[in-house]
């Protein structure tokens, strides 16, 4: 788990979520295969947590999909968020990978009751960009 300041200005559009991830991804880009959720209240507010889980495979497993989900239901259920937006992160090109494609679609498949709003995005050396269906349609 992270902690970051209370971020002032509250996401309520995709360009404000894009520029959340943009932000949390600095200059450097990311050096690990990760999945990082943010929680935000019904306003859109972002809580101070953020929550990495790092080192994921390139294909997802039922298992995996499944904890993540798990996770994500009893966060919500127990410290009142709303909404829990997913990046997933890996180092190299921007190029969206067949792996890429199969972790967006298990876990929008996996949340999709869950919070419905945002999409899954992806993180790489250096872009942040949002799977878009036709992105996924592939996989």
């Amino acid at each position: 788990m992270v902690t970051s300041p209370q971020h002032s200005r509250p996401i309520r559009t995709h360009t404000d979520l894009l520029e959340r991830w943009e932000e949390l991804m600095g200059t450097g880009g990311f050096d690990r295969r990760s999945l990082w959720l943010i929680f935000l209240d019904a306003d859109g507010h972002q809580s101070d947590l953020i929550v990495p889980i790092d080192d994921i495979p390139i294909l997802p497993d039922n298992r995996d999909v499944t904890a993540i989900a798990d996770l994500v239901g009893r966060v919500r259920a127990e410290v009142g968020v709303a909404q829990v937006p997913m990046l997933l992160s890996r180092p190299g090109p921007r190029d969206i990978t067949e792996g890429d494609r199969r972790w967006a679609v298990a876990l929008s498949a996996a949340v999709r009751d869950l919070h419905p709003r945002w999409p899954i995005h992806l993180a790489t050396r250096d872009r942040v960009q949002v799977f878009a269906p036709d992105d996924l349609i592939a996989a």
